[in-house]
């Protein structure tokens, strides 16, 4: 031991009084390895602390760019339901439009619905009126009717015992064999008396069938389309120009065709049906038409292709 420090040298007691290089270099670079090992060994340890922060550094990046990333999508996104928002507001700031524009046209359609609403009822009132003399002009007719054929029974009656006193009279002349003057001159008055009867007879029958016609035009049956081949027709005005449609019973769709050539199928369908053709004519609500417009073109229809309207 030496001043208080132990003596770590080898082969200290053979050298002990000779000052050796060897060992004492030997200490030195035993210190200088433990130095190296424990720098190695904190460098180790820093270089662990760096490697963990490194990864923990580049952990953060791909965070932050898959953050990046993400909020470039969302705003991607926005802007285009922004885009989106703003066309479909474009839209509806066109179909208020459209609805605007749709709205005063209903107006002034509805106005003009108003007014012809008011000359139909005008109309319907002049019907009504007409039918009510119609009906009394019926009644009327049927009373003449039933007097005509009680004036014709009589008649009948009084011709068939004319007939009888006739023949009679005749037989009489047939079994005598001379007739005298006043008897030639009741024969002749019977004669011309039955001939003025026959010609009254006549006359009243020509009454009579006159009134029966008059009588069962009045009381004809209604209009039907049961057993009838119907044909319809539809009619309407756009942007000025007449559009015709027709469909044939059997077809689903409609046909659009011009005038002449309705009238040309319409004829053929005539010529083929004939009496059992049931012509059915629809106006829209909306057709653009006027009151005579329609009327006349239904008019037109019925009285040349219906069966109900045919003389």
């Amino acid at each position: 031991m030496d001043g208080g420090f132990v003596d770590l040298r080898q082969h200290r007691a053979t050298g002990m009084g000779d000052d050796s290089f060897w060992p004492s270099f030997t200490d030195i670079m035993m210190v200088v390895l433990m130095i190296f090992m424990i720098a190695s060994t904190v460098l180790m340890l820093r270089n662990w602390e760096l490697v963990k922060e490194l990864r923990a550094t580049i952990e953060s990046e791909h965070q932050a760019e898959e953050l990046a990333r993400s909020m470039t999508e969302t705003s991607a996104t926005l802007e285009e339901q922004l885009a989106q928002a703003q066309h479909t507001n474009s839209e509806l700031r066109i179909q208020l439009l459209r609805m605007t524009e749709r709205n005063n046209k209903l107006s002034e359609q509805l106005t003009r619905e108003e007014q012809r609403v008011l000359a139909l009822e005008t109309d319907n009132q002049k019907l009504v009126t007409s039918l009510q003399k119609y009906r009394r002009d019926a009644l009327l007719n049927d009373d003449q009717l039933k007097q005509a054929r009680d004036e014709v029974a009589q008649l009948q009656s009084a011709h068939t015992t004319l007939q009888q006193r006739l023949q009679q009279v005749l037989a009489e002349l047939a079994e005598g064999e001379e007739v005298n003057q006043q008897q030639a001159t009741e024969l002749a008055a019977l004669r011309l008396g039955n001939s003025l009867t026959e010609q009254q007879l006549v006359s009243l029958q020509n009454d009579y069938s006159e009134l029966q016609v008059k009588y069962d035009k009045l009381f004809e049956p209604a209009r039907s389309a049961e057993g009838k081949h119907v044909v319809t027709v539809r009619y309407w005005k756009e942007r000025g120009q007449y559009q015709i449609r027709i469909k044939d019973m059997g077809e689903e769709d409609y046909r659009a065709v011009g005038r002449e050539e309705l009238h040309r199928q319409m004829a053929a369908l005539k010529e083929k049906y004939g009496k059992n053709l049931y012509v059915k004519l629809i106006i829209p609500d909306d057709s653009g038409l006027s009151y005579n417009e329609a009327w006349g073109f239904t008019v037109e229809m019925l009285d040349k292709y219906d069966y109900y309207h045919q003389k």
